[in-house]
Parts: structure tokens; sequence; C-alpha cells
């Protein structure tokens, strides 16, 4: 019988010491956020070989690339505009702080600043899918599609329906799902609509190739629905029952969608482009019918002055781009400048040093601070890790509210003319590691509409209070902490 052969204890003890020396010295090298280096030395050392699976297939940086600036030049729409816009020809409505904004969104992530004709609140349920399919249905050249989860129930069953009968009339229907996000989902559930002759395509598929390249940490975690070059949504909501319609349990998620119409859908449509791009390396050219007029020879001071829709930039992020945590960035600059309210709504709280240092120092410069987050997340080690800030937060005069169902939402609302509302959540896997997109409005009247929203919201809230707090029993306060420590993971 074959027997392993028996090395001295020291022969052991100076491996594990190497090891740990290299695993140390590599994620060290990577320079990342310091909260994640720690983390991850941890789990390399103490738990080696789970710690080491899970770096080898979700740890790894991803090697940046050029391609986004390519594929920009291909376009010659956001990076044209970038060059060509500066803080004197903007609009006279915007405010000096939110020039800053303006600026800070063109150099992160050449963003450019554009109006939209209309904007709608669209909220998760029956109404999401009357205005999606609507939209769809009058859609007569293309349609974009771009989600993290696409399930195979009856709202995704539907919605391939729909998408079938607009490819045999002759509109030109391109999906792009993320391979991980949308995992239990069977390829069987897509080819009626490729046979139809519709495209479908997936972010990142998991196979042997990712082994050597990997990129499961990396997730496409936006939703984009781009229609014509004229009418587009961004938001939370995928294709699912929870979002669309209502599961297995009778319920819905509470979730929303910004629907948009006018030059600004411009933006979806060139990040949905570049994605593509990098997906299946093709490159499709912007119609002239959807070119705006600067394009022509008109400066964007025109364009932008002569319409009276709301200001909005579409704003990207993501492991490639220049700036990663450009929606990060965003967002804690957002909040930095508030003087009266700072109310946000997130599925998934776990900030940065950066997002929590200046929520508390907000809220210590008397603004209204306000954190409304579902009382039981779907995902349990998240929520539990998310709890481990409140202490802090609420210490410096931020108010939580809990929302008792599942709130999927993620907006933000800024004193009286700031608004956002995007794909990314108020955690550092969104702001660091996944690919995300976000609307950051100039708008009083987007602004009250969120509000309303967020009030409305809070009236089916509990407050969170210090006292409740103090009270958690000991192994739960033992477990937050510990999904606390794991949380730059998460």
């Amino acid at each position: 019988m074959f027997e392993l052969p028996e090395f001295p204890r020291w022969a052991v003890e100076v491996v594990f010491v190497a090891y740990a020396i290299a695993a140390t010295g590599i994620v060290v090298l990577e320079r990342r956020h310091p909260s994640a280096t720690f983390a991850w030395v941890l789990a390399l050392i103490f738990v080696p070989v789970f710690g080491l699976l899970a770096y080898w297939t979700i740890g790894r940086q991803p090697v940046r690339t050029h391609r986004r600036r390519r594929r920009r030049r291909q376009l010659n729409a956001g990076e044209a505009m970038r060059q060509m816009a500066n803080l004197h020809n903007l609009p006279p409505e915007l405010s000096g702080p939110q020039r800053g904004l303006v600026q800070l969104a063109l150099r992160t992530a050449a963003a450019p600043l554009r109006r939209a004709d209309r904007v709608d609140l669209v909220a998760a349920g029956a109404s999401a899918w009357d205005s999606l399919s609507t939209d769809i249905r009058r859609a007569e050249h293309s349609i974009h599609l771009e989600f993290y989860t696409w399930r195979d129930d009856t709202s995704g069953r539907r919605m391939i329906d729909l998408l079938i009968e607009r490819a045999r009339s002759g509109v030109r229907v391109r999906v792009l799902y993320d391979h991980l996000g949308s995992l239990m989902t069977p390829a069987r559930h897509f080819a009626p609509l490729v046979e139809a002759g519709g495209r479908v395509e997936r972010f990142a598929p998991l196979r042997a190739p990712w082994l050597r390249r990997p990129r499961a940490n990396f997730r496409n975690h936006r939703k984009i629905v781009a229609l014509d070059w004229q009418v587009g949504y961004v938001g939370g909501l995928n294709i699912a029952d929870e979002y669309l319609g209502t599961d297995a349990r009778g319920s819905r998620w509470e979730d929303l969608f910004a629907r948009i119409e006018g030059d600004a859908v411009l933006g979806l449509q060139g990040i949905f482009l570049e994605d593509w791009y990098e997906v299946t390396g093709e490159t499709i050219e912007i119609p002239k019918e959807a070119r705006p007029a600067w394009r022509h020879g008109d400066p964007p001071a025109y364009t932008l002055q002569e319409s009276s829709g709301a200001l909005v930039q579409i704003i990207p992020s993501g492991p490639d781009v220049t700036v990663a945590s450009a929606i990060a960035s965003q967002f804690t600059a957002a909040i930095a400048c508030s003087h009266q309210r700072c109310w946000l709504a997130t599925p998934y709280f776990i900030p940065d040093e950066p997002l929590k240092l200046t929520l508390r120092t907000a809220a210590l410069r008397g603004v209204d601070v306000r954190i409304l987050l579902p009382r039981q997340g779907d995902v349990r080690l998240v929520a539990l890790a998310s709890r481990t800030y409140h202490d802090s937060l609420l210490e410096a005069g931020c108010r939580i509210f809990e929302y008792p169902e599942m709130l999927h939402s993620k907006y933000l609302v800024v004193d009286d003319s700031l608004a956002a509302i995007g794909s990314a959540n108020m955690d550092v896997r969104s702001f660091y590691l996944n690919y995300e997109v976000t609307a950051m409005f100039y708008d009083d009247k987007v602004n009250d509409q969120l509000a309303t929203l967020f009030r409305s919201n809070l009236e089916h809230c509990e407050q969170v209070s210090r006292e409740a707090l103090s009270q958690r029993k000991p192994i739960q306060r033992i477990s937050e902490s510990v999904a606390r420590v794991l949380s730059p993971l998460l």
C-alpha cells in the first residue's frame, strides 16, 4: 500500500513561512484598499486551502486595458464631448458645487453632460413591465438590453416572447447578460430569440479559459435598456419576477428605474456598445439620425442651453476604467457638497472609509442625513456586516431607517437639485469591483420626485436607535464583527 512520505516538522514550518511571506508580498504589491489587503492576507494565511482557491478564482486583480479608450475613439461621442466641454460653456443654472461635480465626472469617467427631454420614475412591479413592454413594442430600429440577472421565470419568458416578436418584425435585438448573475438560466431560455434573429451574449462566461484569466470577481452589474437611441432605462431592476411581477411567494422587491428620453440616452447606448464590443469584438456604428447636433459643428453649449430638459451625466465605473471608483468618487463628492439634506437608499451598505467619513461629517455639519436600508436583505452575510457601521453613523447624527420588505432601490437625493439613480450599491463591491452605471441629475424636478418616493418609503420603515443596537445579544455582535472582517471580500 502506497504511503505518503513523512516530512520533518521544521520543513513544514519553513514551507509555510515561505508561503505566508510570498502570499503577503503578492497581495501587498497589488496596492488594493488597505482593508481588502488585510482581509486577503488573513484568508491566505489562516485558511490557506480555501483562501488560495478563493484568491485564484475571484481575488486576483484584473489586467487593466485601454479597451474603453479605443472604443470611445471609435464612437467619438463621449471622448469628443469631454475634450470640448469646459466650465465656461456650461449652462448658467448650474451652481458652483454642481460645476465641480460635472468636471469630476468628465475627468474620471469621460461622462458628458447632456439633456433629458423627459425623466420618469418607474417602480418595480406591473408598472415597470407595462412601461418596458410598451416602449419595446414601439421600437423601430434597435433594442439593446443589458442586465446582471435574467431569470427563466414568468417575467423572463414574457420578455423573450416580446423580443421574438420585435426581432421577427425586423428590429435589431441585442441582449447582454452577466453569466454569474444569471447562472441558473439555461441557454435554451434564449434559443428561440436567437432563432428569430436576435443576438444574445454572456458577459465573462465561467468556463475553462476563466481559470487562466480569472474574472469571476469582476461582474457586469449594470442594468441598461436603450431603444432606438431615443428612450432609455437605468436603475436597479433585473429581468425576474421579483422585479417585473410577483415571485413564487406572491411578493415583489421595492426597486426603481429611471426612464429617460432625449439626447442623454446616447450615454446609455455608448456604455452598452462598449460592453458589447468587449464580449463580441463587434463595432456598432452610431446611426446618423441618432447623432446629436454638435456632431455636425454646433458647440455643445448651444445644444445644452437651447433645451429645457433635465441635465444629466451617465457615469460608468468598473475595473478597467481609468478611475475604477468613478461612481464612488461622485457619490462622496456630492455628499460633501450637501447643505440641507442627504438621503440615500441602498440594499447593501458596506461603505468604504471615505464614504463613511463624508456621511458622518455631513451629519456633524447639520445636514439631514437619512439612510434607507432593508430590514433583512437577501444576502445574510452582507446584512450582518452592514449593521456594524450603524453605531458610528448614529453617533454622528445620521438617521437610519429599515424597510420591512426587500429594498433593492439605489438612489441618492442631495439638497434640492441633485439626484442619482443607478445600479451601484453603497458597498465596496459596487465601488471598486463591479461594472456599474449611474445617472446623476442636476435638476430640481427629478430631485423632488425622488424625495417624494423616499418620504413614501419612510412611512413603512422603523428607525434604528442606538438603544436597540446596544441590546443586541453577544452572539449577534460576534457574527456581525466576523462579517465585517470579511466585508472587503464581499
